[in-house]
C-alpha cells in the first residue's frame, strides 16, 4: 500500500477540475456507498495504523490531475486498510439471521452458538448469534436486579420510577420523530433535480447604490495557504460523531489519531489552495433527509443535510476561518443585530431574552409595541451565485478566495440517499448546502448588505425606544436577526410597515 501512494500519476483517463461535468439528465451516474467501516479501539491497534501510514510523496502534486489522484488513493489506502485490518458494518447482512433466531431463547443461542463454533460455521453467523446472546443475557440480569431492589426497603422507589418513566417516554418520543421517507425513487429524483436546478444562471447582480459601502480594508487578507497548526486545530474542534460520507466513510477519527494523515492532508489542501481550484474528487457528496413536518410523502416535508468528504469539510473550515477572521479584523460584520453562526458571539438567547424584556416593557409601561416576525422559505436554497460572488466583492474579499468559492460552487455535485434507495447524482446549481462549513458564513455575508442599510440612525430612530432612570429615550431596538429569521420592532404599525417596505425592496433588488 505504500507502493500505492507513491505510485507514478497516471493521467489516462483522469478529468480535469476544469473540465465541464458531463450533463446529468439522463440520471445515469449512481453513487458507490461504501460499507461503514470499524475503527481500531486500543492504543496498541492505533499505533500500528500510525506506522503503517509513515509514507512521503515522492511526486507533490501541482496540477489537477496530480491532486484528484493523491485524494483517491488516500481515502482508497484508509478505506482498505481498516476493512482489511478491523473489518466493516454491513447492517443489511442482519436481516436473515434476524429473522432466523428471531424467537430463540438464551439458552437455545447458547447451544446454536457452541455447534456453530464446533463446526466452524459462517464467522458473520456467529459473531450475529453472539451478540444477540450477550444482550439478551444483559437484559435478563438487568431485570434480575430490579427484581431484587423492589423488594429492597433501602431503595429509593420514587427515583427508580422516575429513572424508568422518563427513559420509555424517551424511547416513546424518538420512535414517533423518527420518521422516515415514504414517496419513491421517481418523486424524490424529480422534486431534488427541480429544488436544486440553476434558476436564470446568467443572471447578474448590482448591490444598490443605497446600501453603504465598506472602507477600504486596514487589515489585509492573508491569503497564504492554511498551516499545519491551522488544519490540526480545525480538526481536534470537529466531533469524533460527526457522520463520515458514505462515498468513502472515512471519519474524522482517523486523522484526530493518525498524525501523519495530517501531514499528507495538509500538503493536499496546499497544492489545491495554490492551484485556485477545488479538485473535483472533493466535490461529490450525500443528501440525508431529515423529517420536520406534516407527511412523510412529501419531500419538501424534509430538511436535506449534505454529507460532505471530511478533507473537503477541513479544506472549507480553514477557508471559512480565514474569512471571518479578515471580516472581523476590519469590522465588516454586524454583531449587534445578527447572532446566527456568529462565533465567539452571544446567540440568538440573548435576542430572545431582550425581546422578552422589550414585551414586558410594554405592557408595564402600558405603551404600543408592534412585532413583526419573518421567516424566509427556503433560505438558503435559493441563494444564487452569482450573489454570492458579488457580495464577496462587496466585503473587499480578493479575487484568488473569490474564485477559489466559484470552483467550489461550479458543478458541484450530491445524491440523495435514504434507506431504500438512493437517486443518481444531481448537479447543485443554487443555494447553499446545509452541513457545508462555509455555507452558514457566505449567508450572513449576503444578508449582511441589508443589515448594513438598516443599521443607519433614520430607520434606528423607527424602533421601540427604552427609557433610562430619569426618562430620556436610549437605545432603541428596530430589528433582531436569527440567521434567516428576523423580527422586527417597533412602537406604531406605520413604523413597522416602513422597515417591513425596504426589507421588500432589498428583496426585490435580487438578494432573496
Amino acid at each position: 500500500m505504500t507502493d500505492a501512494l507513491n505510485e507514478q500519476i497516471c493521467y489516462d483517463n483522469v478529468q480535469s477540475a476544469e473540465d465541464a461535468v458531463p450533463s446529468l439528465n439522463a440520471q445515469e451516474i449512481f453513487p458507490d456507498l461504501k460499507k461503514g467501516i470499524k475503527l481500531p479501539k486500543s492504543p496498541l491497534q492505533w499505533s500500528t495504523a500510525n506506522d503503517f501510514f509513515q509514507l512521503t510523496l515522492s511526486n507533490y502534486p501541482v496540477t489537477t490531475q496530480e491532486i484528484n489522484k493523491s485524494i483517491n488513493t488516500m481515502a482508497t489506502v484508509i478505506y482498505n486498510y481498516f476493512s482489511d485490518n478491523y473489518g466493516f458494518v454491513d447492517a443489511n447482512n442482519n436481516n436473515e439471521f434476524e429473522s432466523k433466531y428471531k424467537s430463540c431463547s438464551a439458552k437455545e443461542l447458547k447451544k446454536v452458538l457452541k455447534n456453530l463454533k464446533c463446526k466452524n460455521g459462517d464467522l458473520k453467523e456467529i459473531k450475529f448469534v453472539a451478540k444477540k446472546l450477550r444482550c439478551l443475557l444483559s437484559k435478563n440480569n438487568t431485570d434480575l436486579q430490579h427484581a431484587d431492589v423492589n423488594v429492597s426497603d433501602n431503595i429509593d422507589h420514587d427515583k427508580l420510577f422516575n429513572n424508568n418513566f422518563w427513559g420509555y417516554v424517551k424511547k416513546f418520543l424518538k420512535k414517533k420523530t423518527e420518521s422516515f421517507p415514504t414517496f419513491g425513487l421517481a418523486q424524490c429524483t424529480a422534486y431534488f433535480t427541480k429544488t436544486l436546478s440553476a434558476v436564470i444562471p446568467n443572471k447578474t447582480f448590482n448591490i444598490p447604490s443605497w446600501i453603504p459601502k465598506f472602507n477600504s480594508p486596514t487589515t489585509p487578507f492573508n491569503l497564504d495557504p492554511p498551516t499545519y497548526n491551522e488544519i490540526t486545530n480545525v480538526i481536534r474542534k470537529m466531533k469524533p460523531s460527526g457522520s463520515p460520507c458514505p462515498l468513502d466513510q472515512i471519519s474524522v477519527i482517523c486523522l484526530k489519531r493518525c498524525p501523519y494523515l495530517c501531514t499528507y492532508l495538509t500538503e493536499i489542501i496546499h497544492a489545491a489552495w495554490s492551484s485556485g481550484i477545488v479538485p473535483s474528487e472533493w466535490k461529490k457528496a450525500c443528501t440525508i433527509l431529515i423529517h420536520k413536518k406534516d407527511e412523510t410523502d412529501n419531500p419538501a416535508n424534509f430538511r436535506p443535510i449534505t454529507l460532505e468528504s471530511v478533507p473537503l469539510k477541513v479544506f472549507t473550515s480553514c477557508l471559512r476561518n480565514k474569512i471571518f477572521a479578515f471580516l472581523f479584523e476590519n469590522n465588516y460584520i454586524e454583531h449587534d443585530i445578527q447572532k446566527g453562526f456568529t462565533p465567539n458571539v452571544a446567540g440568538t438567547v440573548e435576542h430572545t431574552a431582550h425581546m422578552a424584556h422589550i414585551i414586558n416593557t410594554a405592557r408595564i409601561k402600558q405603551r404600543s409595541l408592534v412585532i413583526t416576525l419573518l421567516d424566509l422559505k427556503n433560505a438558503f436554497g435559493e441563494l444564487h451565485y452569482n450573489l454570492i460572488y458579488k457580495v464577496l466583492q462587496y466585503h473587499h474579499i480578493p479575487d484568488p478566495i473569490n474564485e477559489l468559492i466559484r470552483s467550489l460552487y461550479t458543478n458541484f455535485q450530491t445524491s440523495i440517499i435514504t434507506e431504500k434507495f438512493s437517486t443518481s447524482f444531481i448537479t447543485v446549481g443554487r443555494g447553499v448546502l446545509q452541513g457545508d462549513c462555509l455555507s452558514p458564513l457566505l449567508f450572513n455575508m449576503s444578508f449582511n448588505t441589508f443589515v448594513q442599510h438598516i443599521k443607519s440612525e433614520s430607520f434606528l430612530q423607527l424602533g421601540f425606544w427604552k427609557f433610562n432612570k430619569t426618562g430620556i429615550p436610549c437605545n432603541p431596538i428596530h430589528w433582531f436577526q436569527f440567521a434567516d429569521d428576523a423580527a422586527v420592532i417597533s412602537s406604531q404599525e406605520k413604523e413597522n410597515q416602513i422597515l417591513l417596505n425596504r426589507f421588500s425592496v432589498y428583496g426585490v433588488n435580487g438578494p432573496i
